[in-house]
């Protein structure tokens, strides 16, 4: 796929991310209900969409910048440093995650720790399936 027509799709992923926030947030003030979360993602999800469109539209304006971008995104020194940070934080969750299990078991908040527990698993079942995929491929 063209750079450019990638980026171009980025930006209307992002017009989608400001639609479904401010559905959301419209949503959430107009049924009034206790529960705020649903118009605080929204929210959220609405700033984040119009952060990312201000910079796809800032990128795509200049084939220079469209350059850059690409060379940044595509070099192999800045994906070998993505997949680091990536593997570190990975395992810096697990980690965390485990540490927490075990002391909310020490202090009687087992459902709290059993819904942490089904988070860990699940994630490392996405990894050994992403794992498996990716290595088929290879």
């Amino acid at each position: 796929m063209d750079f450019k027509k990638k980026l171009k799709t980025r930006l209307w992923i992002a017009l989608i991310y400001v639609a479904l926030g401010i559905i959301m947030t419209a949503g959430g003030i107009v049924t009034k209900t206790d529960n705020s979360f649903i118009s605080s993602f929204g929210l959220i999800l609405a700033v984040m969409g119009a952060v990312r469109m201000r910079n796809y539209l800032i990128i795509t304006k200049s084939e220079e910048r469209i350059k850059k971008q690409e060379i940044m995104e595509t070099d192999e020194r800045n994906v070998s440093i993505v997949n680091k940070a990536r593997s570190i934080t990975f395992t810096a969750y697990v980690l965390l995650l485990g540490i927490a299990v075990i002391v909310l078991s020490l202090l009687n908040m087992r459902e709290i720790a059993v819904w942490i527990s089904y988070s860990i698993f699940l994630l490392i079942i996405i990894y050994w399936i992403s794992y498996f995929i990716i290595r088929k491929k290879s």
